[in-house]
């Protein structure tokens, strides 16, 4: 059985869909979508693993849009 290699880390196509969320208004999926990355950022980072992130700015950004869309709609 041979394995799949993927161009892009997980965590950076959750980002991207967490962006579509976002344009989209639907802010229970960002919601989810966030806590997806934090479980990609710390079950598949660290030494030796595929996500070796050292450029948190766009996850950094995530939390500030999902912040100012929730205080938007409430």
């Amino acid at each position: 059985m041979t394995m799949t290699q993927f161009s892009r880390r997980l965590s950076d196509k959750i980002l991207a869909a967490f962006d579509q969320a976002c344009e989209q208004g639907q802010i229970g999926v960002a919601e989810h979508l966030v806590r997806a990355l934090e479980l990609a950022l710390t079950r598949e980072g660290g030494p030796g693993r595929v996500d070796q992130r050292h450029y948190m700015e766009p996850v950094i950004a995530a939390y500030e849009r999902l912040r100012t869309l929730q205080a938007a709609s409430s």
